[in-house]
């Protein structure tokens, strides 16, 4: 079956898009020793504009037949978070990954793929990874609905989920996925439809994250040219799940 990726298509712009983070997830085999201390002091000095520094770390939990609760067995700092002054981008410089995000607002593609692109390449001088496992382009989208309002989902979603046909009862709340493969490539799709309610309002979740499993040798040009296919999958996915009055509202 033939590649359909178009990047020559053109998409609506919407100048107060949903989207409430952004993420590219790279998932790497390393050759560097894991040092913390010089990373920390590398990246201090390298990204003076990302002022903040935090640990990450990864907890094993263990189920305690004596207690009946789940026990924290261990806690290894894997990785180290840095944001930036406004904490709108938050990096992650992990042993076996980089995770960038661009936190609401969402700017443009340009910025968010400049930035991305300027940090990988930083990690890859510290980290030297000799092989990428996975990339992962996620976009979280919010659509907002006043409290006062009911929820029609069919309002929003061209194909939404619908209560059972015989009993005449509402749909208070939903969680939906698909996983779906893109044709002719190696890319899938993972997106999650539900609802996030707060006191003042309700917010429907679109949540598409594209991905690709497909081991290969590490190459900055490969990476880029990842990026932009599957920035196309998530906006064909993006706009072919949502009504023309969703999209209206945020023109």
């Amino acid at each position: 079956m033939a590649n359909i990726i178009n990047l020559e298509e053109k998409f609506r712009h919407l100048s107060k898009a949903p989207i409430v983070e952004a993420v590219l997830d790279l998932r790497v085999v390393s050759s560097a020793e894991w040092d913390e201390s010089n990373l920390q002091n590398q990246l201090k000095e390298r990204l003076p504009d990302y002022p903040k520094h935090d640990t990450v770390q990864e907890t094993e939990v263990q189920f305690s037949p004596n207690t009946g609760t789940n026990v924290i067995k261990d806690s290894i700092h894997i990785g180290l978070k840095c944001q930036s002054e406004n904490s709108f981008y938050v990096v992650q410089f992990n042993k076996d990954s980089f995770v960038f995000s661009r936190l609401k607002p969402y700017e443009n593609w340009e910025k968010f793929s400049k930035e991305a692109l300027r940090l990988w390449k930083i990690y890859c001088e510290l980290l030297k990874p000799a092989e990428i496992g996975r990339i992962g382009l996620r976009f979280i989208n919010r659509i907002a609905i006043e409290q006062e309002r009911k929820i029609e989902l069919a309002n929003y979603y061209r194909r939404p989920p619908l209560p059972i046909e015989d009993l005449d009862w509402s749909l208070s709340d939903y969680l939906h996925r698909d996983v779906l493969q893109v044709p002719g490539t190696f890319y899938s799709v993972n997106i999650i439809k539900t609802v996030q309610t707060t006191q003042r309002e309700a917010g429907l979740l679109l949540d598409i994250d594209v991905f690709t499993e497909k081991r290969f040798s590490f190459n900055e040009l490969r990476i880029s040219e990842n990026m932009n296919k599957m920035r196309w999958v998530k906006n064909k996915v993006f706009f072919s799940s949502l009504t023309e009055k969703a999209l209206e509202e945020y023109e």
